[in-house]
């Protein structure tokens, strides 16, 4: 299966994200103390989801519902 560029070569680390230091700060402070609720908009191209992809971490199931659908999925997952 091959996996989408922006997948691939998506920034794994703050330190990677290419974002102003004030929004890396933020970043940080949320990931080290608990993240408030967010509503992150923008044109596209902007690091939105980047953003939640670092911080959420590893805290969380991320499920494509245009690919993978059904209960089965969840319990396999």
């Amino acid at each position: 299966m091959s996996v989408l560029w922006t997948e691939k070569y998506r920034p794994k680390s703050v330190d990677k994200f290419a974002a102003p230091p004030h929004i890396k700060s933020f970043l940080r402070h949320s990931i080290a103390s608990g993240f408030p609720h967010l509503l992150l908009y923008g044109p596209p191209g902007t690091g939105k989801t980047t953003f939640a992809h670092l911080l959420a971490g590893d805290k969380f199931l991320e499920l494509n519902a245009s690919d993978e659908r059904g209960i089965g999925t969840i319990r396999n997952t």
